[in-house]
């Protein structure tokens, strides 16, 4: 109703003011007026306001480039906590701290997502499987084809072969086939999983970094009084065997240095080595401990840090 009324006061006050012009020009400023395409100049406003307010936005006379939008540079969040966090330098054979040094957060200490981390886990063990499962099809059974009885007359079921999945020693039906098992990960995916499984190991004081793992004694004896001296493996009287992974890197300058490491412990039950560039997830979960040395904390902190 108010949009009409101001219509019909609009097409009155436009009839006085344009007695002496002809009708069709009236008529084409009305029409004009009703469809919201009015000709008359509306003076530009001296400030802008929001709609609905009073509130003044800008002192410009209608210019909107005095609002200085969009911004010049791009505005970022800035993180209040530090690039870095500390972490203990440990002796090897001493368990003793060394050193203090400082470790990426973005690998270390980032949020620790279970659900990658079971992605990936679940792809590295589809890897490892062999696929060599085989049933043996009709084709393959060994026996006659011959059909077995009469089809009619008899007043049993009807039979053809004894080499049919309801025989003693026939067929398997929809059996294993040999195949590969396989799945597909996203890198991206499978390098936030490492660095998650290497954040819960930060945040449970299960990660040991040391200097090196050169050790003198190649005994097998020697080496399990030395993690157990060190804490690393629980008393004799629990029966429980230790579970360590041990992550150096192994390089063609220092794998001889690694001989010894690699005669000691590869006799002690639950205790792993494996070279850091061959890092995988499962197997760094599967352990208690994760022992490295620098050169992988480093290669680890290269190759798991954000772009």
């Amino acid at each position: 109703m108010q949009g009409i009324r101001q219509t019909v006061k609009f097409a009155a006050t436009l009839v006085r003011q344009t007695q002496q012009q002809s009708a069709p020009t009236t008529t084409k400023v009305l029409q004009q007026h009703i469809r919201g395409i009015s000709t008359i100049d509306t003076p530009t406003p001296s400030i802008l306001r929001p709609i609905g307010s009073n509130r003044k936005v800008s002192p410009s006379a209608g210019d909107i480039s005095a609002l200085n939008w969009p911004p010049q540079q791009s505005v970022s969040a800035i993180s209040p906590l530090p690039e870095t966090v500390q972490a203990w330098m440990m002796d090897f054979e001493t368990n003793d701290p060394v050193d203090i040094i400082d470790v990426q957060r973005s690998v270390f200490a980032s949020p620790i997502r279970t659900d990658i981390v079971h992605r990936a886990v679940t792809y590295e063990r589809n890897m490892k499987r062999q696929g060599t499962h085989n049933t043996r099809t009709r084709s393959e059974v060994r026996g006659s084809t011959r059909k077995v009885q009469p089809q009619k007359g008899l007043g049993r079921a009807r039979h053809g072969t004894r080499r049919a999945p309801q025989f003693v020693g026939g067929a398997k039906a929809h059996g294993p086939v040999p195949r590969s098992h396989e799945t597909e990960i996203q890198r991206k995916v499978w390098l936030m999983a490492l660095r998650s499984v290497l954040s819960a190991k930060y945040a449970q004081d299960q990660l040991v970094i040391v200097d090196n793992m050169e050790i003198e004694s190649y005994k097998t004896s020697d080496f399990a009084r030395m993690i157990r001296s060190n804490g690393w493996s629980p008393a004799t009287a629990t029966g429980r065997h230790p579970s360590i992974m041990m992550l150096p890197l192994m390089e063609p300058d220092n794998i001889t240095a690694l001989d010894n490491l690699e005669l000691a412990s590869r006799n002690v039950q639950g205790v792993s080595l494996m070279n850091a560039s061959d890092a995988e997830v499962y197997e760094i979960l599967r352990h208690d401990y994760l022992i490295m040395d620098r050169k992988a904390l480093d290669l680890l902190q290269d190759i798991l840090k954000p772009m």
